[in-house]
């Protein structure tokens, strides 16, 4: 049997902080999407969208998107008189970064970003400020496209979640070359602890760890540009306070800087 490794990922900058919540709540959505059955999954269906949509207004995502992608390019650029570097694999890269550039510039400031003639969206996403702001006498029409066949429901929220398709693909793959920049090493927390400088070329954006989860242990990390800290706790959640793992555990840690 396989053995089972659990990933823990950690960001560094607030930039970053955003792709991570962006694209868990992507997933989210997507998982939805696909799984819609009840007007109770299309109910999370709804808020999982309509979440990612405030997110993704209320943090300029498309412009700190399009800075990242830019960054990317141009340190990719500089690679191109590398001899050593596959440069094939390299273009390929370039061009989808470059496509990604002129898909995310074509965009308006406002265009393409939210579903706004739609009164149901609307509605919908005012009252989840409240809780419990969505009973069906809080928004009959709410109510009656709950009732409506999954076939039609399903119609309304591909189109909600299309218009973010663009972003969802720049974004994965900013986020594929940020986890791909660098390989992981191995490393030892002695009595549950770890510290390490970070001496990258290149500002670390992401730290990720890989540990065994036949330890039945979690990492609690926290770090900066210059150093990592972490230390691993016991998953026994069943007896109040979280205590610290007095063993040594080894782990995998990649320290993400492009």
């Amino acid at each position: 049997m396989a053995q089972q490794f659990l990933l823990f990922e950690h960001p560094l900058n607030e930039r970053m902080r955003t792709f991570l919540r962006t694209e868990h709540l992507f997933q989210l959505a997507k998982y939805r999407l696909t799984n819609i059955v009840s007007p109770w999954d299309a109910r999370d269906c709804v808020t999982a969208i309509i979440e990612l949509y405030n997110l993704i207004e209320r943090t300029d995502f498309r412009g700190e998107l399009l800075k990242e992608i830019e960054r990317h390019t141009n340190g990719l650029q500089r690679l191109d008189m590398t001899p050593s570097v596959d440069h094939h694999a390299l273009n390929k890269v370039l061009k989808e970064l470059e496509y990604s550039i002129d898909t995310l510039r074509s965009y308006s400031a406002k265009q393409g970003l939210c579903p706004k003639e739609s009164d149901l969206f609307n509605s919908i996403r005012q009252r989840l400020l409240i809780p419990g702001g969505t009973c069906s006498f809080d928004l009959p029409a709410f109510h009656y496209w709950l009732s409506l066949p999954p076939k039609t429901r399903q119609r309304t929220l591909n189109e909600w979640q299309e218009l973010l398709t663009p972003l969802d693909k720049a974004l994965t793959l900013v986020l594929d070359l940020t986890r791909q920049s660098c390989r992981p090493t191995r490393e030892m927390a002695a009595a549950g602890t770890f510290q390490k400088s970070i001496n990258a070329p290149a500002a670390c954006q992401l730290i990720r760890i890989a540990v065994s989860a036949e330890y039945g242990a979690y990492p609690e990390i926290s770090a900066n540009k210059h150093r990592i800290n972490v230390r691993f706790l016991q998953a026994q959640f069943e007896h109040g306070k979280a205590a610290l793992w007095t063993q040594d555990i080894p782990f995998e840690l990649t320290c993400c800087s492009i």
